[in-house]
């Protein structure tokens, strides 16, 4: 049995489940914009209060960010093409304090920069999963889709809620064949080509199956895209946290925390 946990929901009772999904979709699209924008101190207080909130709503952050250590991969990369290929913008003011960087080392601290950006983008999104229901996810994304008439908002929901749904499971999946490989000894292969194809054509094979299983379950269903979508209004205290949120995300992301702290 596969036990990766990586965009997974994880039931609890913290006001982050409770908070309604499309409150939760706002302000994660805020805060991925923001973290764009933002310095080293702004990055510093949002790191800190994600590890608050991984404590406090009681999510294995430890198994859940050794499931998706591939990514440490791709962020190293990025490091390393920022840091030695891009060239370094001047600095707009003589007195900021890339002024005072030495070039050579102003390569690696925007490069540094950058990648704390964006792992602060995969750990929130990873938050976001963990406390999100799929079926809450879907209706969020079909209340927000739902004033744009020319687009199919029930089918871009659920085709967005099924590829979530999919990527922990095609992992599952792929831990699944490898030990089946590992107990009948075909790690020991040393031909390349013959350990993908007994590691792929598996895996390719199951995620066809589940996904006519899928298939076969929405049609069973009598899945319709014409039935409207009644939700609840927002509750007040949902809406004032979500503004909390949009306010401090804008001014983190202007700077002016850093103009008060400097």
């Amino acid at each position: 049995m596969a036990n990766r946990l990586a965009f997974h929901y994880f039931p609890g009772e913290s006001f982050l489940h409770r908070w309604d999904a499309r409150c939760k979709l706002i302000g994660l699209f805020a805060l991925t914009i923001g973290l764009l924008r933002m310095g080293e101190k702004p990055l510093a207080f949002f790191s800190v209060l994600l590890a608050v909130v991984f404590v406090v709503t009681g999510i294995p952050w430890k198994s859940l960010f050794s499931d998706i250590r591939s990514w440490g991969l791709l962020l190293v990369m990025i490091f390393l093409v920022q840091a030695f290929l891009t060239p370094v913008p001047l600095p707009p003011d003589p007195q900021s304090s890339s002024a005072v960087i030495p070039a050579d080392l102003l390569h690696f601290k925007l490069a540094a920069l950058t990648c704390w950006r964006l792992t602060l983008i995969i750990a929130f999104a990873l938050l976001f999963t963990a406390v999100t229901r799929p079926r809450d996810l879907q209706n969020g994304l079909i209340w927000l889709l739902s004033p744009l008439p020319f687009l199919p908002g029930r089918r871009i929901a659920l085709m967005a809620t099924l590829t979530l749904r999919f990527h922990p499971l095609i992992l599952d999946q792929l831990e699944e064949v490898r030990q089946a490989i590992w107990c009948r000894a075909g790690n020991r292969s040393k031909n390349p080509i013959r350990a993908i194809k007994v590691l792929v054509l598996p895996l390719f094979r199951r995620s066809l199956i589940r996904a006519d299983e899928i298939a076969l379950s929405l049609a069973s269903r009598g899945y319709r895209e014409d039935i409207p979508l009644h939700l609840p209004r927002l509750p007040a205290a949902h809406v004032l946290f979500l503004v909390l949120l949009l306010v401090v995300v804008l001014v983190s992301a202007t700077g002016f925390v850093q103009f008060l702290l400097s």
